[in-house]
């Protein structure tokens, strides 16, 4: 019995020694995550190779102190047993981890040289991609893995710490998991996308902000993008306007459900310029696919959508740009000069039959500008690092977005929130669409200043949540601007019969499918609104008019469709200038009561 005691305590003692080395081996790999990903975006891909290494040394360890066969014996043991086995199990993901996601990618990372990314001669090299895309598809389904397994460990028994570590664990693999998913969707997508299997043609779509519309602006102008094998070719900008495309009498495709009453006849569907009136950049590109067969009898791969914002990102990661006029372009400049500038600039009603109109000079100095850039980045002459982050920044803005005719490519779009979709709330989250258009054919929403302020909260005796949208818009004119601004820019005032210098601008609010729009302010009084929706989502639209120096604003009330409280967003159309979107509480005494 002495025996069988004095061999227990030491198994005991051993276990217990062996857990505190894998526990304290386990804890010093944590912090690794967070700085090998610093490591490696700032470039130092040496460093991140070496605390990879450093990483290995502690999961090794703990994946050695948890495999002996006197751990795997007390496994066994009633209560400790389950808590062992966590933290074995534990041990083993996160060495699996660094041998399987963390070295290949760090080497990855050691051997890939983002220069390598930029075009020469106009063309990119797309080996770079090929040859990262099987390590990084390899590492996406190691983490997959792993998320299976974390999930699968039996937590009913385990005490806290053992619980909480293994909770952290499966966190930790569960974020990254989505983000190295779309990595290898994107690098598996990319060749192909550029080329490399057979030409692609794609139609690029540029927006003008300054003439809103709920998707963005009013579709400028458009070029055919070449790529084949990774070469790209730029065709020449062909103004929305001037007779280039025709104005259809109905719409080229169906109208989707309810939308025909909230875009009226003319409105959607009809004419090029105003593909992007309905806020769902999947409708904009069918739509511009269909145009652009009409009129020229080819079909095109995709569509991609610029406006002047991102462009000015874009071109911050280059050298300034000297036009035949004697403008030099910046990233900081591009937007004043394109958006509001040249119409200021262009400005003469009296020109000769001979000369160009104040249009197609205007248009000309647009199209100056996207050869011009597109020549640099053809060329190479651009800071890679610079760019990428214009690129997210324009992304995540929804200044730049994507279409493809090929579905497996779309749902990569789709995942990586570039695809210009309708807002789509969950069961965390509402989501909202706060949406802008310009009502008298100018070019005057360069001076508008837009606020959203979201309030939210459980204050119905059914426990559905009630929401507020509170919207504020200020025109920014000059108090004379029938005098001072272009007649370019205060568009058709007289046929609108309006005041020079008054904004007016159709508002909609579009609210989660299966919720209720219960009210609606302007400008403090309640206001009527007609019922409207468009295919499962709830409308409220309302038309304002803003003098200049002055501020609207507006209110919309929701009832969401479920119980419970919830997060709200709001995804808002992008203007010229940025649209602060803030969160309020809600006071529940202003609420009706359900």
């Amino acid at each position: 019995m002495v025996g069988i005691i004095v061999i227990t305590l030491a198994v005991a003692a051993w276990v217990g020694a062996l857990g505190l080395s894998a526990k304290s081996e386990l804890e010093a790999v944590m912090p690794y995550a967070s700085k090998i990903k610093a490591l490696v975006v700032s470039g130092d891909a040496a460093g991140a190779v070496d605390a990879v290494d450093d990483m290995a040394a502690h999961t090794e360890q703990a994946r050695d102190d948890t495999n002996q066969v006197v751990w795997r014996v007390a496994e066994i043991v009633p209560f400790l047993g389950p808590n062992l086995v966590a933290v074995r199990e534990s041990a083993n993901i996160a060495d699996d981890i660094v041998d399987q996601v963390a070295r290949p990618l760090a080497s990855v990372a050691a051997t890939f040289d983002p220069a390598s990314l930029q075009p020469v001669d106009g063309a990119l090299n797309l080996a770079p991609l090929v040859e990262a895309q099987s390590e990084v598809s390899s590492a996406s389904l190691a983490v997959e893995s792993a998320v299976d397994r974390a999930q699968a460990i039996d937590k009913s028994l385990l005490i806290g710490p053992v619980a909480g570590a293994v909770d952290q664990l499966t966190t930790l693999l569960s974020e990254n998991a989505p983000v190295l998913r779309s990595a290898s969707d994107v690098l598996a997508l990319v060749p192909d996308a550029l080329g490399a299997t057979e030409p692609r043609e794609y139609v690029l779509m540029f927006q003008n902000n300054a003439e809103s519309r709920a998707l963005g602006g009013t579709a400028l102008s458009f070029a055919l993008l070449t790529m084949d094998n990774g070469r790209i070719q730029l065709g020449d900008a062909l103004p929305a306007g001037m007779g280039n495309f025709i104005d259809y009498a109905e719409s080229v495709l169906p109208i989707p459900d309810g939308a025909e009453a909230v875009y009226p006849l003319g409105a959607y569907g009809t004419f090029i310029a105003n593909v992007t009136t309905r806020p769902s950049f999947v409708s904009a590109a069918e739509l511009t696919q269909e145009m652009w067969k009409r009129q020229f009898g080819t079909e095109i791969d995709g569509v991609i959508s610029v406006d002047p914002v991102a462009l000015g990102y874009v071109l911050g990661a280059t050298e300034p740009i000297t036009l035949s006029t004697g403008d030099v372009v910046t990233g900081d400049n591009l937007v004043p000069l394109l958006l509001n500038e040249v119409y200021q600039r262009y400005w003469n009603e009296d020109r000769s039959r001979n000369e160009p109109s104040d249009n197609e000079l205007q248009d000309q100095v647009y199209a100056e500008v996207v050869s011009q850039t597109f020549a640099r980045f053809s060329s190479g002459q651009f800071d890679i690092k610079k760019f990428f982050a214009a690129l997210t920044r324009a992304t995540e803005e929804r200044r730049i977005m994507l279409w493809s005719t090929q579905e497996s490519e779309e749902s990569v779009f789709a995942s990586l929130n570039v695809d210009g979709a309708l807002p789509e709330s969950d069961k965390k989250t509402d989501r909202v669409g706060v949406y802008f258009q310009d009502n008298v054919g100018s070019k005057m929403n360069f001076y508008l200043q837009q606020s959203v302020t979201l309030e939210h909260g459980v204050c119905r005796g059914d426990g559905h949540q009630s929401s507020r949208i509170n919207i504020g818009l200020t025109n920014g004119l000059p108090l004379d601007a029938a005098d001072s601004i272009s007649p370019s820019i205060l568009g058709a005032y007289a046929r609108e019969k309006l005041e020079p210098g008054v904004q007016r601008m159709v508002v909609m609010v579009y609210a989660p499918p299966g919720s209720q729009i219960t009210g609606a302010t302007v400008d403090g009084a309640a206001v009527e609104l007609e019922q409207l929706h468009d295919t499962d989502y709830p409308v409220a639209k309302f038309t304002v008019s803003i003098e200049p120096g002055v501020t609207s604003t507006m209110t919309v009330d929701l009832v969401s469709g479920e119980s419970g409280e919830k997060a709200l967003e709001a995804q808002v159309t992008p203007m010229v200038n940025p649209t602060a979107v803030a969160e309020a509480p809600l006071d529940c005494s202003t609420v009706a009561a359900g």
